[in-house]
């Protein structure tokens, strides 16, 4: 395999050669250092291949590789070969322990063009690596410096597929000592990958969601490319809907607001929030959605106790905001708010939790929490608060039986079924010792937040029925069926007096009337078990 171009010198003195090969002929003539190189990412490999597939807009840097010109001087006798020295006076070299040879060819300026001086002229190179080395896998190769996942694209092609035939751009690095051979390899390296500044999201998010005259791809190209998909679509018609003079409260968020735009898309996509189908007509009402679910997290932001979420400009806490807008019509929006505050989430900032960004450190108030482990981890608290029984009763020595029994039936549930979150009962007087039954603002919490609620009728408490009516009120605002509480009721103790404990308007609800804790602990069983899915109905 014969490799040409240009030899000269380059910055640092080192003798390079520079020219344009095949790029197939590149791979395979070429391995990458793992004992210093990262390891291929599959999925990078997976974006050239098809940004060489595209062909469009192909262009990339010249891969970097280099050469040892081995020589072994006691073969010969006297030091007579100068590897480097030679090429430059017209010898060439060639190997006597690998075979690779590299031949120059002087070349003379055109006539008219001598006033820039004879030097001036090139010289071209043929580098040329013996065809039995390349079928050898311990054979001579050169070494990847620059360009691994680029060749990498190519390992599998055969020289008759029109991507292995892509002209591209090399630069050949030519030593004579294999030592300084080695470290120059991994100083350029190091050099290469770690000195330079990447772009950020935003700066490359701006190029890619560009929208009119000039836009580097259409929308269709963001539906059905495979780099980008729905998201890409969304993030683009985000874009036009954060405006500071509306959303006052997101100001801070939208000085990222590419970064935002796509990274809410995606997650609002993965969580199938909104459509994720490659359609535009069904993609364009999701734009309204997110819009209407923004002015409402923008009231929250906006608030005088806002400042806090103001100022943090993080985009997770924003991004878990709006996902809890959008779901179940926002009902679940402000339990989030609540529980975001009293943890002082809305105060997390790069100072406690990002560091070490160098340049990019502006961008830890975007990277400061992940919506996907908050979302997770509120909807956990959720689960864990709907496993709470909530058990409203007069308190008092005729009813601590049935207390009783509601507690073992619970415990017994638990044990039989093993669950990852256990069923727990919660009774008002553990919040209010030592005051009246009044229902406070803490109860009220409690009560909204309960998956089931389990009310003693028997002596007609009060209390009992503001606690029912308060969850009865609840379940119609949200537009939820009256089947999470159980109603019931001591035939024993209380005999004919029961009918005037109970209400008029409970006396038509279903309610447990038992004579005997046997008896209520099989009837709640039942209920308890129906309702959180642990036995079908009528089982």
């Amino acid at each position: 395999m014969i490799l040409s171009g240009i030899l000269h010198t380059s910055l640092g003195g080192f003798t390079v050669i520079r020219g344009v090969a095949p790029l197939g002929d590149l791979a395979r003539c070429s391995r990458f250092d793992g004992a210093y190189q990262r390891n291929l990412i599959e999925t990078h490999r997976s974006e050239i291949e098809q940004f060489l597939a595209d062909r469009q807009f192909l262009f990339f840097p010249e891969v970097v590789l280099s050469a040892s010109l081995s020589f072994d001087y006691k073969r010969v006798g006297k030091r007579e070969v100068q590897p480097l020295g030679d090429l430059f006076t017209g010898k060439g070299f060639a190997s006597n322990v690998d075979g690779l040879s590299v031949r120059v060819v002087k070349t003379k300026l055109p006539k008219g063009l001598e006033i820039v001086g004879g030097s001036a002229a090139p010289t071209l190179a043929y580098l040329d690596i013996p065809e039995d080395q390349l079928t050898r896998e311990d054979g001579v190769r050169l070494f990847r410096i620059d360009g691994n996942h680029r060749l990498s694209a190519a390992r599998d092609l055969k020289p008759g597929d029109s991507t292995y035939q892509l002209d591209t751009p090399f630069c050949v690095v030519l030593h004579e000592d294999p030592t300084e051979k080695q470290r120059f390899e991994k100083v350029v390296f190091h050099n290469i990958n770690a000195k330079q500044i990447p772009l950020t999201s935003e700066e490359n998010l701006r190029l890619i969601l560009q929208d009119g005259d000039g836009a580097l791809f259409s929308d269709e190209d963001l539906l059905t490319k495979p780099s980008f998909g729905a998201a890409y679509w969304l993030a683009r018609h985000l874009l036009p809907q954060f405006n500071t003079d509306f959303l006052g409260g997101l100001t801070e968020h939208f000085k990222n607001k590419h970064t935002l735009a796509l990274g809410l898309a995606q997650f609002l996509t993965a969580k199938q929030m909104v459509a994720g189908d490659p359609n535009q007509a069904r993609l364009k009402p999701e734009v309204e959605r997110i819009r209407q679910a923004l002015i409402s997290v923008n009231a929250y932001y906006g608030a005088v106790d806002g400042q806090a979420l103001r100022a943090s400009g993080c985009h997770g806490v924003l991004t878990a905001f709006l996902y809890f807008a959008l779901k179940n019509e926002g009902r679940q929006l402000p339990p989030f708010v609540r529980w975001i505050e009293s943890n002082r989430i809305d105060r997390l900032s790069p100072d406690t939790t990002t560091r070490g960004l160098g340049y990019h450190y502006h961008l830890g108030r975007t990277q400061a929490v992940d919506a996907a482990s908050l979302v997770d981890v509120f909807e956990s608290v959720l689960t864990a608060r709907q496993r709470q029984i909530f058990v409203s009763m007069a308190f008092r020595d005729e009813t601590k039986e049935a207390f009783e029994t509601i507690k073992k039936t619970v415990r017994q549930i638990n044990e039989q079924h093993r669950l990852d979150i256990r069923l727990s009962e919660i009774r008002i007087d553990q919040f209010n010792k030592g005051h009246s039954y009044t229902i406070d603002d803490e109860i009220l919490k409690v009560i909204e937040g309960c998956g089931l609620l389990i009310a003693d009728l028997t002596f007609g408490n009060r209390n009992v029925y503001h606690e029912i009516g308060y969850l009865m009120g609840l379940n119609r605002g949200k537009g939820l069926a009256q089947d999470n509480f159980v109603l019931i009721a001591d035939k024993k103790t209380r005999g004919p007096e029961l009918e005037t404990d109970i209400g008029f308007n409970l006396k038509s609800w279903q309610q447990l009337r038992f004579e005997s804790t046997r008896q209520l602990e099989e009837a709640l069983t039942e209920s308890i078990e129906i309702f959180y899915g642990l036995r079908g109905i009528g089982t």
